[in-house]
Protein backbone atom coordinates (compact mmCIF):
# COMPACT_ATOMS: atom_id res chain seq x y z
CA UNK A 1 0.00 0.00 0.00
CA UNK A 2 1.57 3.06 -1.02
CA UNK A 3 2.29 5.70 1.73
CA UNK A 4 -0.65 8.77 2.01
CA UNK A 5 -1.84 11.66 3.37
CA UNK A 6 -2.00 11.05 7.00
CA UNK A 7 -4.02 13.55 9.33
CA UNK A 8 -2.14 13.05 12.10
CA UNK A 9 -1.90 16.58 13.69
CA UNK A 10 -1.58 14.84 16.94
CA UNK A 11 1.94 14.10 15.99
CA UNK A 12 2.33 17.46 14.42
CA UNK A 13 3.79 16.20 11.22
CA UNK A 14 1.11 17.92 9.33
CA UNK A 15 -1.74 15.89 6.37
CA UNK A 16 -5.31 11.24 3.82
CA UNK A 17 -10.29 7.83 0.27
CA UNK A 18 -14.14 7.74 -2.80
CA UNK A 19 -15.32 7.39 -6.62
CA UNK A 20 -13.40 4.37 -7.83
CA UNK A 21 -13.06 2.77 -4.30
CA UNK A 22 -16.54 2.65 -4.15
CA UNK A 23 -17.20 0.21 -6.95
CA UNK A 24 -13.87 -2.18 -6.27
CA UNK A 25 -14.41 -4.99 -4.33
CA UNK A 26 -14.91 -4.69 -0.68
CA UNK A 27 -12.24 -7.84 -0.33
CA UNK A 28 -9.33 -5.26 -1.46
CA UNK A 29 -10.45 -2.47 1.13
CA UNK A 30 -8.43 -1.92 4.15
CA UNK A 31 -10.07 0.15 7.37
CA UNK A 32 -8.02 1.43 9.68
CA UNK A 33 -8.22 4.49 12.24
CA UNK A 34 -7.01 6.02 15.24
CA UNK A 35 -7.66 7.64 18.43
CA UNK A 36 -5.15 9.74 20.51
CA UNK A 37 -5.11 12.56 23.58
CA UNK A 38 -2.67 15.55 23.23
CA UNK A 39 -2.24 18.43 25.49
CA UNK A 40 -2.72 20.59 22.75
CA UNK A 41 -4.13 20.67 19.40
CA UNK A 42 -2.06 22.96 17.39
CA UNK A 43 -2.45 23.49 13.71
CA UNK A 44 0.38 25.04 12.00
CA UNK A 45 1.49 26.57 14.92
CA UNK A 46 -1.72 27.98 16.41
CA UNK A 47 -3.61 26.53 19.04
CA UNK A 48 -7.38 25.56 18.47
CA UNK A 49 -8.10 24.06 21.88
CA UNK A 50 -6.78 27.78 23.73
CA UNK A 51 -3.76 25.37 24.98
CA UNK A 52 -5.95 22.65 26.64
CA UNK A 53 -6.56 19.33 26.11
CA UNK A 54 -7.45 17.52 23.00
CA UNK A 55 -9.38 13.94 21.90
CA UNK A 56 -9.09 13.47 18.38
CA UNK A 57 -10.10 10.05 15.97
CA UNK A 58 -9.89 9.43 12.83
CA UNK A 59 -11.25 6.57 10.33
CA UNK A 60 -9.69 5.77 6.96
CA UNK A 61 -10.79 3.61 4.25
CA UNK A 62 -8.41 2.83 1.49
CA UNK A 63 -8.41 1.00 -1.31
CA UNK A 64 -5.30 -1.21 -3.41
CA UNK A 65 -5.67 1.12 -6.91
CA UNK A 66 -4.59 4.09 -4.56
CA UNK A 67 -8.12 5.91 -4.06
CA UNK A 68 -8.88 6.61 0.01
CA UNK A 69 -11.77 8.73 1.63
CA UNK A 70 -11.88 9.47 5.58
CA UNK A 71 -12.86 11.32 8.52
CA UNK A 72 -10.78 12.73 11.15
CA UNK A 73 -12.70 14.86 14.37
CA UNK A 74 -11.24 16.89 17.59
CA UNK A 75 -12.55 18.94 20.01
CA UNK A 76 -11.86 22.54 19.23
CA UNK A 77 -12.31 26.16 21.10
CA UNK A 78 -13.08 28.58 19.34
CA UNK A 79 -15.11 30.93 21.91
CA UNK A 80 -14.94 34.45 21.56
CA UNK A 81 -14.31 36.07 25.12
CA UNK A 82 -16.95 38.72 24.62
CA UNK A 83 -19.11 36.14 22.61
CA UNK A 84 -18.58 32.37 23.68
CA UNK A 85 -20.60 30.96 20.80
CA UNK A 86 -17.81 29.73 19.04
CA UNK A 87 -17.21 26.45 17.70
CA UNK A 88 -16.63 23.27 20.23
CA UNK A 89 -15.91 20.51 17.43
CA UNK A 90 -13.83 19.98 13.86
CA UNK A 91 -15.08 17.80 11.67
CA UNK A 92 -12.86 16.85 8.62
CA UNK A 93 -14.22 14.96 5.61
CA UNK A 94 -11.33 14.11 2.71
CA UNK A 95 -10.89 11.73 -0.26
CA UNK A 96 -7.56 11.75 -2.26
CA UNK A 97 -5.60 9.17 -4.12
CA UNK A 98 -1.78 7.65 -3.49
CA UNK A 99 0.36 6.42 -6.04
CA UNK A 100 4.23 6.42 -7.07
CA UNK A 101 6.27 8.23 -9.45
CA UNK A 102 8.93 5.06 -10.56
CA UNK A 103 10.36 3.25 -7.50
CA UNK A 104 11.99 6.06 -5.40
CA UNK A 105 9.10 8.97 -5.24
CA UNK A 106 5.66 7.98 -3.89
CA UNK A 107 2.95 10.72 -4.01
CA UNK A 108 -0.96 11.66 -2.58
CA UNK A 109 -3.28 14.44 -3.52
CA UNK A 110 -6.37 14.81 -1.29
CA UNK A 111 -9.43 17.16 -1.00
CA UNK A 112 -10.62 18.23 2.48
CA UNK A 113 -13.46 20.06 4.08
CA UNK A 114 -12.76 21.44 7.26
CA UNK A 115 -16.30 21.69 9.00
CA UNK A 116 -17.07 23.22 12.70
CA UNK A 117 -20.54 22.64 13.52
CA UNK A 118 -22.38 24.45 16.06
CA UNK A 119 -20.53 27.44 15.01
CA UNK A 120 -22.41 30.70 14.96
CA UNK A 121 -20.43 32.08 11.80
CA UNK A 122 -19.38 29.23 9.29
CA UNK A 123 -15.85 28.31 9.05
CA UNK A 124 -16.45 25.81 6.99
CA UNK A 125 -13.87 25.64 3.81
CA UNK A 126 -12.06 23.30 1.25
CA UNK A 127 -8.49 22.61 0.85
CA UNK A 128 -6.37 20.55 -1.22
CA UNK A 129 -3.21 19.11 -0.37
CA UNK A 130 -0.59 17.90 -2.78
CA UNK A 131 2.31 15.71 -1.10
CA UNK A 132 5.59 13.99 -1.70
CA UNK A 133 7.91 11.21 -0.09
CA UNK A 134 11.30 9.93 -0.29
CA UNK A 135 13.06 8.15 2.12
CA UNK A 136 12.55 9.92 5.37
CA UNK A 137 11.51 13.18 3.67
CA UNK A 138 8.26 14.21 3.55
CA UNK A 139 7.37 18.02 1.08
CA UNK A 140 3.83 19.52 0.75
CA UNK A 141 1.93 22.06 -0.37
CA UNK A 142 -1.52 22.87 0.76
CA UNK A 143 -3.84 25.72 -0.90
CA UNK A 144 -7.46 27.11 -0.11
CA UNK A 145 -9.48 29.95 -1.31
CA UNK A 146 -11.70 30.82 1.55
CA UNK A 147 -9.76 29.93 4.55
CA UNK A 148 -12.22 29.41 7.64
CA UNK A 149 -14.75 30.92 5.09
CA UNK A 150 -13.37 34.62 4.75
CA UNK A 151 -13.46 34.48 0.84
CA UNK A 152 -9.30 34.62 1.33
CA UNK A 153 -6.91 32.44 0.09
CA UNK A 154 -3.77 30.55 2.54
CA UNK A 155 -1.34 28.76 0.99
CA UNK A 156 1.15 26.63 3.24
CA UNK A 157 4.51 24.77 2.27
CA UNK A 158 5.77 22.06 4.58
CA UNK A 159 8.73 19.84 5.09
CA UNK A 160 8.94 16.67 7.22
CA UNK A 161 12.01 14.64 8.25
CA UNK A 162 11.97 11.53 10.95
CA UNK A 163 15.42 9.88 11.70
CA UNK A 164 15.16 6.39 13.21
CA UNK A 165 17.96 6.94 16.08
CA UNK A 166 17.75 3.44 17.74
CA UNK A 167 14.97 1.20 17.31
CA UNK A 168 11.58 1.76 18.00
CA UNK A 169 12.56 5.74 18.29
CA UNK A 170 12.67 8.45 15.54
CA UNK A 171 13.61 11.97 15.34
CA UNK A 172 10.80 14.25 14.03
CA UNK A 173 11.90 17.51 12.21
CA UNK A 174 9.07 19.73 10.87
CA UNK A 175 9.66 23.32 9.19
CA UNK A 176 6.44 25.38 7.57
CA UNK A 177 6.00 29.12 5.89
CA UNK A 178 2.16 30.37 6.26
CA UNK A 179 1.85 33.00 3.27
CA UNK A 180 -1.54 34.34 1.24
CA UNK A 181 -4.19 36.17 1.84
CA UNK A 182 -5.69 35.10 5.23
CA UNK A 183 -2.19 35.22 6.94
CA UNK A 184 -1.41 38.63 5.79
CA UNK A 185 -5.13 40.27 7.00
CA UNK A 186 -4.44 38.28 10.89
CA UNK A 187 -1.04 37.73 11.99
CA UNK A 188 1.10 37.77 8.47
CA UNK A 189 3.20 35.26 6.59
CA UNK A 190 5.20 33.29 9.45
CA UNK A 191 7.01 30.29 9.55
CA UNK A 192 6.24 27.27 12.43
CA UNK A 193 8.72 24.43 13.10
CA UNK A 194 9.47 22.07 15.35
CA UNK A 195 11.49 19.08 16.83
CA UNK A 196 10.36 16.35 18.74
CA UNK A 197 10.79 12.31 19.34
CA UNK A 198 8.68 9.52 18.97
CA UNK A 199 8.20 5.82 20.00
CA UNK A 200 5.78 3.27 20.83
CA UNK A 201 4.84 0.74 23.43
CA UNK A 202 2.62 -1.90 23.80
CA UNK A 203 0.75 -0.62 20.65
CA UNK A 204 0.33 3.15 21.80
CA UNK A 205 2.44 5.67 19.75
CA UNK A 206 3.82 8.40 22.21
CA UNK A 207 5.15 11.59 20.86
CA UNK A 208 7.01 14.40 22.55
CA UNK A 209 7.92 17.72 20.52
CA UNK A 210 8.57 21.12 20.82
CA UNK A 211 6.81 23.93 19.07
CA UNK A 212 7.81 27.27 18.34
CA UNK A 213 7.18 29.96 15.39
CA UNK A 214 8.34 32.90 14.19
CA UNK A 215 5.25 35.19 14.23
CA UNK A 216 5.49 39.08 14.78
CA UNK A 217 5.77 39.66 18.64
CA UNK A 218 3.06 42.01 18.20
CA UNK A 219 0.44 38.80 17.59
CA UNK A 220 2.13 36.60 20.05
CA UNK A 221 -0.56 35.58 22.19
CA UNK A 222 0.12 32.86 25.60
CA UNK A 223 -3.34 32.68 26.73
CA UNK A 224 -7.23 31.98 25.01
CA UNK A 225 -8.33 31.01 21.94
CA UNK A 226 -5.87 31.00 18.85
CA UNK A 227 -2.92 31.25 21.59
CA UNK A 228 0.67 30.79 19.40
CA UNK A 229 3.24 30.65 22.15
CA UNK A 230 5.95 28.24 21.90
CA UNK A 231 4.87 25.15 23.60
CA UNK A 232 5.58 21.28 24.28
CA UNK A 233 3.10 18.68 22.61
CA UNK A 234 3.32 15.64 24.43
CA UNK A 235 0.78 13.23 22.63
CA UNK A 236 -0.31 9.66 22.60
CA UNK A 237 -1.96 7.54 20.20
CA UNK A 238 -3.84 4.25 19.38
CA UNK A 239 -4.29 2.80 15.96
CA UNK A 240 -6.46 0.18 14.69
Amino acid sequence: MYKKFNKKRIAQVTGLALSAALIAPIAQAEVSGEIGVTNDYRFRGVSQTAGEFAVQAGIDYSMENGFFVGAWGSNVDFDDPEDENGANIEIDLYVGYAGAIGEEVEYDVTLLYYTYPGDDVSQDYLEGTIGFYFADLHAAYWYTNDYGGSDLDYHYTELNYSWGFAENWSLDLHVGYNFGDAPEDDMGTYVDYSIGVSTEVAGVGLSVAWLDNDIDSEYQFDAGSFRNDSTFLVSASYAF
